[in-house]
Parts: structure tokens; sequence; C-alpha cells
């Protein structure tokens, strides 16, 4: 093959594959942005919102998926946030020992760690997803004026 038909057959490849990064980055299908943790979790984020973490297979877009994902923001913005919620129940504190008290499925493309989600989470909503089949809220305890908010969507 000459070096001229190679370039006419990989340069359109190359330049489509790179294409679909870009649209995928810009739509909020990969990164640890706040687009992201929008678009996966169907929720409106506070101002405050920041230090994004976002896992999971949602981007697939059919099958068995889910979408973890986990931020920061100032404590006085968890009433307007949870507000949003369509809550089917609550859990105050901790599960006790047989359970854990992460919301997150054991697989590893699930897998948030952050540093203050050690200890016990101080609220735990099971809600009705915007977008998905099922939606866990958690909120963590960081400091004084911030929490840290943990969201799992589900699709089936």
């Amino acid at each position: 093959m000459s070096k001229k038909k190679f370039y006419i057959f990989f340069a359109p490849l190359i330049f489509s594959v790179a294409m679909v990064a870009v649209f995928a980055r810009l739509a909020g299908c990969t990164g640890n942005t706040a687009i992201r943790i929008t678009h996966e979790h169907g929720l409106a984020l506070p101002a405050s919102a920041s230090h994004f973490v976002c896992k999971g297979d949602a981007w697939i877009g059919f099958l068995d998926r889910g979408a973890a994902s986990a931020f920061e923001m100032v404590s006085n913005d968890v009433p307007q946030f949870i507000a949003q919620l369509k809550i089917k129940d609550t859990h105050h504190g901790d599960y006790g020992p047989q359970f854990s008290n992460s919301i997150f499925p054991g697989n590893s493309q699930y897998q948030v760690r952050t540093p203050w989600m050690s200890g016990i989470p101080l609220e735990t909503y099971h809600c009705t997803s915007p977008v998905g089949d099922f939606l866990n809220v958690q909120i963590w305890p960081i400091d004084a004026i911030h929490v840290g908010v943990c969201l799992y969507t589900d699709w089936n």
C-alpha cells in the first residue's frame, strides 16, 4: 500500500475517532465533570459543587448499567439539592455492622473513593430516578461548612 493510499484511508478514520472523543467529552459522557453528573443522574447541581468523581458504565446506553458519582458542596445548599429528589424512603446514619454504608454496587467500575467517605453518612435517600430505574443519594459530613454527596443511578 502506498503512503498516499494509506493516508487517504486512515486520515478520515483518525479524524472520526477524534470527533467521537470530543463529542463524548462535550456531551458529558466522559471525565469527572458537573456536566457528566447532571447528564447521568438527571439532577441540577448547586453552584458550590466541586471536586467531581465519576465512575460507571452509563455511557453504554443500553442493557444493565450504572452511574456512580461523588462531589462536594456547601452544606447550606443541601435543602435546595434535596428538594429536587423524589424520595421513596430515607435512612439516617449507620446501617449497622452487618451492612455496608456504601450505596455503590461491589463491581469495580462503580467504586468511588473520596477521603470523606469514612465513618457514617448523615442521610441516605432511596429515590425515583429522573433518568434511570432508581437513584440512591448519600450525604456525608466533611467539615463545618461542607458536605460530600454520593449518587448512584441504575438502569436494568
